[in-house]
């Protein structure tokens, strides 16, 4: 009978402990499915997040491990990863059907820009958030609106792009502010393809600038070989 006793005890300790576990912090366990289940249907490419850490108290924490793979057709493992991403939200909000995110900092991510005969990797995924966002329209008719959120600050900043595995340099900041604000909220496929935007302009802004560098250079290495010959050194 002790035993027993003992047993029932125990059994109750660990449904409590689960159920502490589970109720104390249920947000990242939420905004972590959401991510990846969202995130991969946005993009058709799979989404992954190792570790969601959020406040359900102060709405502050991190992401730790996200990565975006490549649509089919492109070699790279990946289109983008970060190891690292601060976050802020208010806390109250989350009931609300416009979630404020007061800040999204994101430092150091690894991208990989890779070209084939269809464009390049970030031109698909951001076609493929298009589509998303024609087909939730439809979807949507008649329906409850999707829940909106308004992000005040969202930076990404000392980037590291790889070109088609040849060439490696780093990319503007990006700092995006107020997404949403003036629409009343914008949904998750819409601040995707945002940010989408905003990295695709600056990857070609990096590239156009690497190309223009090595033009110049070709240009003073051959002024220099004219004056050398010229001279008849």
């Amino acid at each position: 009978m002790k035993k027993s006793r003992i047993a029932l005890l125990a059994l109750l300790v660990l449904a409590a402990a689960v159920a502490w576990l589970w109720f104390s912090n249920p947000l990242n366990a939420l905004v972590k499915t959401a991510i990846e289940k969202f995130g991969s249907e946005m993009t058709r490419a799979q989404v992954s997040v190792s570790k969601v850490d959020l406040s359900p108290t102060d709405g502050k924490g991190s992401l730790s491990g996200l990565s975006l793979g490549n649509p089919k057709g492109f070699k790279t493992d990946h289109a983008f990863r970060a190891g690292h991403i601060e976050l802020a939200l208010e806390p109250s909000s989350l009931a609300e059907d416009v979630i404020l995110i007061h800040r999204i900092h994101i430092d150091s991510p690894d991208i990989s820009y890779e070209e084939n005969d269809g464009g390049t990797n970030f031109d698909a995924i951001q076609r493929n958030v298009e589509r998303y966002l024609g087909a939730s329209k439809k979807q949507q008719a008649g329906k409850d609106a999707p829940k909106k959120m308004i992000i005040e600050s969202l930076v990404i900043r000392n980037a590291r792009v790889n070109y088609n595995g040849m060439l490696d340099l780093k990319l503007p900041d990006i700092e995006l502010h107020n997404i949403g604000k003036k629409s009343g909220g914008a949904t998750s496929a819409q601040v995707t393809r945002a940010i989408i935007a905003e990295l695709n302009t600056k990857l070609a802004i990096a590239l156009a600038k690497t190309a223009a560098v090595g033009a110049v250079g070709g240009i003073a290495i051959g002024v220099g070989m004219g004056i050398k010959s010229l001279l008849g050194k």
